[in-house]
């Protein structure tokens, strides 16, 4: 059983990669910022990584996240707000902001796209894909999306525990693999969730706010564990580029990949709007 747990530990690491790599390219850069160029093959992989490993509809991401660039670490009222933010929450909750916004990104997107602003489409742009039949039927179930995880765990769990840990299959070890599919899952969001949650955390820790980037900042070590995600604060001053850290970034390492098969166009390079000898923020 230790070596079973050991395979589903790994499983859901892989797992939680999948979904960083898809949030970081696909909703992140891609389909929120536009930028990079989404080919249709890509988003149609995009949507569907979405629902597999973020486990949320891709059209609240977007929307939740261009209103955070809005208002970031500003609240008006109870609609116009940074729906993220550790600094507001911690001031108008009473409660450690931080903690909040490291492992429960989830519930916070959840609570959020219920807002009329986001159901209404005020940050949609031109260039938007419109919602189909497969998003109003399938990509709108993403607790469904979640079970399915689950079921492939299972699934490959049960293929590659006899092979690697030499055990015998019987009725007791495939009902072992099921449960530990359903605890892969729960490895692959507890990943997602402190690793997306740290970009939102401890990246927004600067002594000073400042207009439009509030309490953003580089956190450049973090890089190396987020895809690249971890000069925030460039990011906020610039979205629209494709790379966003110096070094460390996994997920312009994949859209340089992609762009060699034609699969996306970066529309924006860093060296276009950064010199190279430019620092803009403190790392950590």
């Amino acid at each position: 059983m230790l070596g079973l747990l050991g395979l589903l530990v790994l499983v859901g690491v892989v797992g939680a990669g999948l979904a960083g790599i898809t949030i970081t390219v696909f909703l992140h850069r891609g389909i929120t910022h536009g930028a990079i160029g989404v080919s249709r093959p890509l988003y149609e992989v995009g949507r569907w990584m979405t629902w597999l490993t973020v486990f949320m509809r891709h059209w609240e991401w977007r929307l939740v996240h261009r209103k955070h660039h809005l208002y970031t670490d500003v609240w008006i009222d109870e609609v116009r707000h940074d729906p993220h933010s550790p600094i507001v929450i911690s001031d108008r909750e009473g409660i450690d902001g931080f903690k909040r916004v490291s492992w429960h990104m989830a519930a916070i997107f959840h609570d959020e796209a219920r807002l009329p602003d986001i159901k209404d489409g005020t940050y949609e742009l031109n260039g938007d894909r419109p919602l189909d039949r497969l998003d109003r039927t399938v990509f709108n179930q993403p607790v469904v999306g979640a079970v399915v995880t689950g079921l492939v765990y299972a699934g490959l769990l049960a293929g590659l525990a006899p092979l690697v840990l030499g055990v015998h299959r019987s009725i007791g070890f495939e009902l072992a693999c099921v449960v530990a599919g359903a605890l892969a899952v729960g490895v692959h969001i507890a990943l997602v969730l402190r690793f997306g949650g740290a970009i939102n955390s401890d990246c927004h820790k600067s002594p000073e706010g400042l207009p439009e980037v509030g309490y953003a900042m580089n956190v450049r070590a973090l890089s190396v564990l987020i895809f690249g995600e971890g000069e925030h604060l460039t990011h906020h001053q610039h979205p629209q580029l494709a790379q966003i850290s110096r070094r460390w970034d996994l997920g312009w390492r994949v859209i340089q990949v992609l762009s060699l098969f034609r699969l996306a166009e970066v529309r924006c390079r860093r060296s276009e709007v950064l010199r190279p000898a430019a620092r803009v923020g403190a790392a950590s």
